[in-house]
């Protein structure tokens, strides 16, 4: 079967040096193609622990100025949409370093002046709000952090 369409193949374009005629029509070919989304995302928390001191628990939050630092690889114009948590119990607030509002449990890593696949870095503070109950001690800070797209 497969000798078969090669031999049938072959006669088609001996054919056509043999018969202008043939060989002579012209085709429209339309290509598209479809960019899938892509990050590459890495977060190093240069932060692991924090000191709970009683002016900390009168102001019931403690922040950790530059705690990690996020490098981003992204074709997403709109910005890279990112999810994290504080798996070590306490409530955890982030914001990006220089800047003056905190965000939740997510943010939106600014893409805007960057262009597609460039390296992107990033530094990010946090707040830990403390716990009615807080006392003074060291605690844990372990935050898992992933881009959602």
């Amino acid at each position: 079967m497969r000798s078969f369409n090669w031999l049938t193949l072959i006669a088609v374009i001996a054919l056509s040096g043999a018969y202008p005629a043939l060989g002579a029509s012209s085709a429209t070919l339309q290509v598209g193609a479809h960019v899938l989304p892509f990050v590459s995302f890495n977060a190093v928390q240069h932060v692991s622990t924090y000191q709970v001191k009683g002016e900390d628990i009168k102001r019931g939050y403690i922040d950790l100025p530059a705690s990690m630092t996020v490098s981003v690889r992204t074709n997403l114009r709109e910005g890279v949409p990112v999810f994290f948590e504080n798996t070590a119990g306490a409530s955890v607030l982030i914001r990006e370093s220089g800047r003056t509002d905190f965000n939740g449990h997510s943010f939106t890593l600014n893409t805007d002046d960057y262009r597609p696949n460039t390296p992107i870095s990033k530094r990010y503070d946090f707040r830990v709000i403390l716990s009615g109950d807080a006392k003074d001690g060291t605690y844990p800070l372990m935050i898992s952090m992933a881009p959602s797209i």
